[in-house]
């Protein structure tokens, strides 16, 4: 709240809580008891301020209170309904009003208690959105997270989300609330389809992103894009990360020129106070490069937007030779070059919209040693500077063989204009791709019994030392479970092999670390191997799917039957289970969602779900 106050709180059984300062309606039940929509979000258009809501619970949901759509002073206090101290409060989370996140440690009801400050009136309403989420339950776990810029609400906006063919569960923002995360548990096979409606106001302030194991599946980028924006099926495999972010950093491999046009913000603010120098903290639509120079020299670069536009740009390092990635991101601190002043004053001081380092004319210096650090920070539409220095351009670098650099090149108006880079290379520099020391051609990951098999091939090899082995739960937190001797320095084919003689029950994710002797290292793509363990349900593979569909039982009585029905109840597809592994075609079933039913030979029904015939 907007002033400090002391308030005492009483709740016992039966007994009427006290508080001081609030108003004389304090403690008393607005409406009937409400059971949240989970997931999903739920809203008590009003509580009056003193009142409590009633609120049915279960133990394990994850709850967000929120009335940061008030237009009074509020705070929130959360209570057991059979009595105790508060289990929860919050004040002036987002502005003057209120917002408390809770995990359910119980199966009741909950009185949300919304008290207002300096109670003149008890008649004004607080409008309270309940937004709830179950623990995820799945063989994978995806993200949703919404964002607004103004922290004004969606209005009537929202994100819907459907798995397997079920009914849209629908996610909005609340006035006040900047951010909100979502997840929910996926198996495998399962399809996972996003839409967004965008009948709200001001869509330009929102987005969201669809994540899993902290990489991005999908950004809507801003304004979204309205109706079905994404559908895959579930592999539960974490896809490699965005450029948008440091870790996914394109290699940049030749002296050539490129451009790009990125829509996108990534999933990680790689850009902060710390590290941003002569950049905005916030650079939203931007992508990271990494380059090394394969020959010394004099190195500057013309970044030229396709159009009158503003993009920002900073070059971090030098890093030893051989840094990779994983510990170059996020850097550390600012930039070595860095340009961020606006679109029209770089126009109106060169004439161009170009931005960039090594100017013969608009950088004196031309090139400078890279222990010595040039920005030109963000500027209004009239250049500051005084000739021969100009806006947008700082000096080039004076680089050596194999220094490792990072850039990072921001459309900061968010315009999705596009831009190409010219290198300008002098007195020999080259640049090259960073040499790895293993050239990995394939990796394959299969159950053998009860046994995990895992087998790869590399085409050569420089100064490599070994391959650590690394096994994961969740495709998130990754474990050594072993360590094979590489080849060394080698131009043939060499095989490798590694058992896991104890994989979990479940979902395995196995990746290999590819190390050098001087600790250089690189990571592979994740392999996933499942095994399914006596309380696992049956599934049917790929779903969606067409053509040859596996059926896998974890367990099987013998005689059991396989029922496919379509939408009308029709049993299409019939068959005996005689393995805890079947198969049938699908390629006479017409497209749509279908159900299934396995049937013990008593009867009774061991199964039952839903598959898409795509």
């Amino acid at each position: 709240m907007a002033r400090a106050r002391h308030l005492l709180f009483l709740f016992a059984a039966g007994a009427t809580a006290l508080s001081y300062g609030q108003c004389t309606n304090n403690n008393t039940l607005t409406g009937a008891a409400v059971t949240p929509t989970c997931p999903g979000t739920t809203n008590i258009p009003c509580v009056q301020g003193g009142q409590y809501a009633l609120i049915n619970v279960v133990s394990g949901n994850t709850y967000t209170f929120s009335t940061c759509g008030a237009s009074f002073d509020t705070q929130i206090t959360l209570f057991n309904n059979t009595g105790g101290g508060s289990l929860g409060y919050n004040d002036d989370a987002c502005g003057l009003q209120s917002t408390v996140n809770w995990t359910a440690n119980y199966t009741g009801q909950l009185r949300v208690l919304v008290d207002l400050y300096n109670c003149a009136t008890n008649a004004v309403c607080a409008p309270l959105a309940i937004t709830c989420t179950a623990p995820p339950v799945g063989d994978c776990v995806y993200t949703l997270t919404l964002f607004d810029a103004f922290s004004d609400g969606w209005g009537t906006s929202f994100v819907g989300i459907s798995i397997a063919g079920g009914p849209f569960q629908n996610y909005t923002l609340p006035n006040g609330q900047p951010s909100l995360s979502i997840q929910f548990g996926v198996n495998i096979g399962a399809v996972v389809v996003l839409n967004y409606n965008a009948s709200g106001t001001w869509q330009t302030d929102n987005s969201y992103i669809l994540t899993l194991g902290g990489s991005t599946l999908f950004n809507s980028g801003s304004p979204p894009q309205a109706g079905t924006v994404y559908g895959a099926s579930v592999t539960c495999v974490p896809p490699p990360p965005p450029p948008e972010d440091c870790i996914g950093a394109v290699t940049i491999c030749s002296n050539v020129a490129f451009g790009n046009n990125t829509t996108n913000t990534g999933s990680v603010a790689d850009i902060s106070a710390a590290n941003s120098g002569c950049l905005d903290f916030v650079e939203y639509q931007g992508t990271w490069y990494i380059f090394s120079p394969s020959v010394g020299g004099n190195l500057g670069f013309t970044i030229a937007p396709l159009g009158p536009d503003d993009y920002d740009w900073g070059v971090w390092g030098p890093y030893p030779p051989g840094t990779t990635l994983n510990t170059m991101c996020p850097p550390l601190g600012p930039p070595i070059r860095c340009a961020a002043s606006s679109g029209p004053a770089t126009f109106a001081s060169t004439g161009s919209y170009a931005t960039g380092m090594g100017h013969a004319t608009f950088s004196p210096p031309q090139f400078a040693p890279t222990a010595t650090s040039y920005g030109i920070p963000a500027t209004f539409d009239a250049c500051p500077l005084v000739a021969p220095q100009r806006c947008g351009w700082v000096p080039g670098m004076q680089v050596t063989v194999g220094q490792v650099y990072l850039m990072y090149i921001s459309n900061w108006s968010q315009s999705s204009t596009g831009f190409s880079l010219n290198w300008n290379l002098q007195n020999g520099a080259s640049l090259d791709c960073t040499i790895l020391p293993i050239e990995l051609i394939d990796f394959q990951a299969f159950p053998v019994g009860d046994k995990v098999e895992l087998q790869w091939s590399t085409a050569s090899e420089t100064n490599s030392d070994r391959f650590m082995i690394e096994r994961s739960k969740d495709g998130a937190i990754f474990e050594p479970i072993g360590m094979v001797t590489a080849a060394g320095n080698s131009a043939e084919m060499n095989q490798y092999a590694h058992v896991d003689r104890s994989p979990y029950p479940g979902l395995n994710y196995y990746r290999l670390q590819q190390v050098d002797l001087d600790g250089t290292f690189e990571q592979s793509a994740v392999r996933t191997v499942r095994f399914w363990d006596p309380g696992a349900g049956v599934s049917l593979v790929p779903n969606p799917g067409s053509g040859l569909v596996d059926v896998l039982l974890p367990s099987l009585e013998a005689g059991s039957t396989l029922m496919l029905l379509d939408a009308t109840g029709r049993v299409v597809q019939r068959m005996i289970l005689d393995s805890e592994r079947a198969t049938f075609d699908s390629s006479s079933l017409v497209r749509g969602v279908y159900a299934f039913r396995v049937i013990a030979p008593s009867g009774a029904s061991l199964a039952q779900g839903t598959w898409v015939r795509e």
